[in-house]
């Protein structure tokens, strides 16, 4: 890692919740994802993991997985990113999708995803399915980026959820009670799952792709038949 890896910073913008994190020897962990995924884990990922850990972060502001050893309740990061229902999002990690490892209140996953020799940090909102790219790489995202709070979440909007939800749960999402998809104005929330909640994102997703291209279809057959 090319920068200061200490995550000083990081700690102090994003404090470890007491009894909600956990260490990660991120070494092993990084040789079972290349092992089961094809794919290499950045080496400021396994330092950070080494040194910050896994878990609650920042009073809930993100959610660092880790591998089951760390015993968890939120999503361990070897089924979740092994988990059938990506492929009709992403590729396969090793094809050229992203790698997950953490998450905010409201599922937006954390992740990267290699381009050449550069691991690109990426955030991807399953509600809206929409992507942002982070930084230049990884090691500028967790180094030097993630150093004050808010910078992945939405204050205002996790003191909304909070608000009307109550504290997250261990391994829970604060999910839309309607989806944006389907003209929800991220207003009103409930508590799910995270893997009940992504799902249901997906699902939602495919259900408005489906319906635009039985709309495009039928208006192509229109245009033909008025030609």
């Amino acid at each position: 890692m090319r920068r200061n890896a200490s995550f000083r910073s990081f700690l102090d913008a994003y404090p470890a919740a007491p009894g909600q994190s956990r260490p990660v020897d991120g070494v092993s962990l990084a040789e079972a994802i290349e092992e089961r995924f094809g794919v290499a884990v950045p080496a400021a990922l396994q330092l950070f993991w080494l040194q910050v850990g896994a878990g609650v972060f920042g009073g809930g502001e993100i959610y660092i997985f880790g591998d089951a050893r760390s015993a968890l309740p939120g999503p361990e990061v070897l089924a979740w990113n092994g988990a059938q229902w990506w492929r009709s999002v992403y590729a396969h990690p090793k094809d050229g999708g992203p790698f997950f490892f953490g998450q905010t209140p409201f599922g937006d996953q954390l992740g990267f995803r290699w381009q050449g020799n550069v691991a690109l940090p990426e955030l991807f909102m399953p509600d809206t399915m929409e992507v942002f790219l982070l930084g230049r790489d990884l090691d500028e995202l967790l180094g030097e980026l993630l150093v004050a709070p808010g910078a992945l979440c939405d204050s205002q909007r996790l003191a909304r959820a909070t608000a009307q939800c109550g504290p997250l749960p261990p391994g829970g999402h604060y999910a839309p009670d309607v989806s944006p998809l389907l003209g929800g104005m991220d207003e009103s929330f409930h508590v799910d799952t995270a893997e009940a909640h992504v799902r249901k994102a997906i699902t939602e997703w495919e259900t408005t792709r489906e319906r635009h291209r039985s709309a495009g279809a039928v208006g192509a057959r229109a245009g033909a038949k008025e030609g």
